[in-house]
Order: structure tokens, then sequence, then C-alpha cells
């Protein structure tokens, strides 16, 4: 290499520009060989760099692959790099904003599906990355007094995500492996459906809840206490079957191993 680009500093940013921005200012530092000129040696590093960011994004959204199929997912991890460099250490979260970018780019926002497909599985790997919590036992919850119910609460796992989805996702997800990439088909649902995500031991859950279900799990994130999760259902239900639906619905929880921790 000449030495016209500055300090070993000022040699380091310019190939970063390089790779992340385009910036052919690197090219008069590098020298022709006698087998290729310096810009094909240069774009080695560059393919590498797209090459490696995509494979991230292949291993991240599996079921978003087998929905486009490798040359459609070639070019919207394409354009994503290049709106969106790696900025984080780790290239484990390089993908965290590829849902919002095909929502908000052309022509990536008319597959909605697809959109949701990434956001769905972004919500499998935050939940699966998220930091381990032993959920409480069952037993815990029927040892306590009748009056600690009146001002019980409680805490989900940080795992614990909620999405609402107009198309089935997760459904399709399920069947990635079965098909040719490319092939997976995704349908649209009769009505949004919110699902819950999280990962109460070495695996990530996930399933569907009912409306009375998804309120009374938005309810206890926010902190209600226990008669206020059976005013929540009430509104479903009426308020005579409130209180045993809550109670079922508090069970199916923490059997679930949803809920980390409460307080009275």
């Amino acid at each position: 290499m000449t030495t016209n680009v500055g300090s070993l500093g000022d040699l380091q940013r310019a190939f970063q520009d390089y790779l992340l921005v385009t910036n052919d200012a690197l090219q008069s530092a590098v020298r022709d060989t006698r087998k290729a000129d310096r810009v094909t040696l240069l774009d080695v590093y560059r393919d590498g760099y797209a090459l490696r960011l995509i494979e991230v994004l292949t291993n991240d959204y599996p079921g978003l692959m087998a929905m486009a199929g490798p040359a459609d997912f070639d070019h919207v991890a394409r354009a994503y790099i290049a709106a969106h460099p790696s900025r984080h250490p780790s290239v484990r979260w390089f993908g965290a904003g590829l849902a919002d970018f095909m929502a908000k780019t052309a022509p990536y926002d008319k597959a909605p599906a697809a959109v949701e497909m990434a956001r769905f599985e972004w919500a499998l790997g935050e939940a699966f990355d998220s930091a381990d919590v032993t959920p409480i036992a069952a037993d815990v919850l029927l040892g306590l007094p009748p009056e600690a119910w009146e001002t019980l609460a409680f805490a989900a796992l940080s795992s614990l995500h909620r999405c609402t989805f107009a198309f089935e996702v997760a459904q399709a997800w399920q069947r990635r492996d079965e098909v040719e990439p490319g092939n997976l088909e995704v349908s649209r649902s009769d009505e949004p459906v919110t699902w819950a995500i999280w990962r109460p031991e070495r695996m990530t859950s996930f399933r569907s809840l009912e409306p009375d279900e998804a309120a009374m799990l938005d309810a206890l994130v926010a902190g209600r206490c226990f008669p206020e999760l059976c005013e929540t259902v009430a509104s479903f239900t009426g308020d005579d079957q409130a209180p045993a639906r809550a109670a079922w619905l508090l069970r199916t929880w923490v059997e679930g191993g949803m809920i980390a921790s409460f307080e009275h």
C-alpha cells in the first residue's frame, strides 16, 4: 500500500468507509497486483462483509427465507445492509430493525405477511436471548391466605413478548422446513390475533391468546392487582364468571412458566 491515506487510524477509517458507505477514496492506498487490480482486491472484503451479514440474517429469519426464497431474500438483505450498516459489536443484534425497514421501504412494504414473519422471528430470538429467570410454581400461590389476593400483583418473565398478527405467521413458521425456500404460504387470519412469546426454560414457547386473555395479560404486565385483573376479564365475560375465568387464566400462565414473581 502507498502512504497517502495518512496514519494507521486514517487507513482503518477509510477501509471501514469503503465497506460501509462505498467510499472509494481507499482505492488510492492500494496497489494493483499481477493477478488482480485494486478494485477487485478490495471488493473481496466488501463482498465478504455483505455475505457474512446475509448469513446472519438467514439464520435469524428462516421463516422469511422460506417465504421469499434465496433471490428475494438476498435482495431485501442487501438493501437492509446498505441502509443499516452494522454498528453493534455483536452481529447477533444486526437484524433488529429488519421488520421496521421492510414495513417502511418499497417494495417490501407491499408484503405485510413477510413483515409480520420478520417481527415474529425477531421476537422469538429476543425471548430466547433474554435473561434466565425461574418461573414461580403453582403451589406457592395455593399456599397464600385469602386476604393476600386482594392486593396480589405479578411480574411476567422478562422474555415475554405480546405480538398481534393479521396473518398466520406462527402457524406458517412451524412449516418452514417442510417446503422449498420460496414456497411457504402464509394465510390471513379471519381477524387479528395476539400471541404470547416467552422462554420459561431452555426452549422458547409461543401460543395464541383469546381476547380476554390478551387484555388480562396486558393488565398483569402493567402491574394491576388480581381484583383489577378480574375487572378486566369482566368486560368480556360479565361479573359472575370473571373471577373463575381470571383464576383459570392465571393458573394457565403459572403452569406454562410465564410468571416470574408476585407481591402483595
